[in-house]
């Protein structure tokens, strides 16, 4: 996994190439919000919120949320939730998020505790449980093991709730507080959905609790000691399979395919593979997705960033996403 100590890199090169701000951004200098809404026509409202500002105690990984939400459209009233990959910040991840609100979903791209150590801890240990060990950990901000540092403020689940119930209070309009139920976090009407780490972390989160659907682009959980899937993969899990979806790339620098494979047939998801590259939807009804397209940038592996990262996506002439992408990111979300 020597790879995956460039990751750090890659991210602060990215966010130079895709970072910036749109006339839909409400932040001010106190990181606090106004809720605009009571006066604004109904658009695409866009927020970038740092995690500590929705609670004091949140001290680690404070790079912003981002919230997006589309009142132009009928709501479908289910949250999409998005998390990136190693070290990577939501504001890179831009299209991915506005496709799903431009659908009619509620999006949250989350900041969370997402640094190289659960590699450095598990892809090469003997001990098959240490994926699965670091993901609850990163999770629910319980120890489970000394491979990962991370407490229950800062852990996904609190600073999920935590952005939840500042939505919730800062912009009560939006209905934000579908998405709880006495003020703990409704799981069943999130689609989870990550890059990279962050797509393992939604498929492990989908085997402890009953999501509406996970997706993960570019991700494996790999043993490259063992040569077998983290342990985790296998077991049983509170989401039925057939709410999970998996896009990677062939040629994918970090993760071989051959892995990918092998993975995917030990989580029992719905094949065979189908190539957004040469097809439509509904891709006769699979859930796994592969491509092979060129991506828009070709350096610091570009192959393993190409299904969601913005500065590695293939294009349109506007400077969208192409229409194989858009077409496959829609079909995975709204099936």
């Amino acid at each position: 996994m020597k790879k995956l100590s460039f990751i750090s890199f890659i991210v602060l090169v990215l966010l130079c190439m895709s970072c910036r701000k749109n006339k839909t951004d409400v932040i001010n200098n106190n990181n606090t919000h106004t809720d605009t809404i009571h006066t604004s026509p109904p658009q695409l409202f866009e927020y970038l919120i740092l995690p500590s500002a929705t609670n004091s105690a949140i001290v680690t990984y404070n790079n912003v949320h981002e919230v997006l939400i589309d009142t132009r459209i009928v709501l479908k009233n289910k949250l999409f939730v998005f998390l990136p990959g190693t070290t990577g910040m939501p504001t890179a991840y831009k299209l991915i998020v506005k496709k799903a609100a431009s659908l009619g979903y509620h999006t949250i791209g989350l900041m969370y505790p997402n640094g190289t150590d659960i590699y450095t801890a598990a892809a090469n240990s003997t001990d098959n449980t240490l994926f699965g060990k670091c993901r609850q950990e990163i999770f629910d901000g319980i120890d489970h093991t000394s491979g990962v540092s991370v407490d229950q403020n800062n852990c996904i689940q609190n600073r999920l709730l935590q952005l939840l119930l500042y939505l919730k209070s800062h912009y009560p309009t939006q209905q934000w507080d579908q998405f709880l139920v006495n003020n703990e976090i409704d799981w069943s009407k999130i689609i989870i959905a990550g890059h990279s780490q962050g797509g393992g972390h939604a498929f492990y989160i989908a085997k402890k609790v009953a999501v509406a659907k996970a997706i993960a682009f570019s991700s494996i959980d790999w043993n490259s000691s063992l040569g077998i899937s983290a342990d985790w993969i296998a077991q049983a899990g509170a989401t039925p399979i057939n709410k999970y979806y998996s896009i990677n790339a062939l040629k994918d620098q970090i993760f071989s395919y051959t892995n990918v494979v092998t993975q995917l047939n030990d989580l029992g998801i719905q094949g065979p593979a189908i190539s957004i590259d040469t097809n439509n939807p509904p891709y006769n009804n699979t859930h796994t997705l592969t491509t092979n397209a060129t991506p828009a940038f070709n350096l610091l592996f570009p192959d393993h960033n190409i299904t969601c990262l913005d500065t590695y996506v293939p294009k349109d002439v506007l400077g969208n996403e192409a229409s194989s992408f858009s077409n496959a990111w829609e079909y995975m979300i709204t099936q």
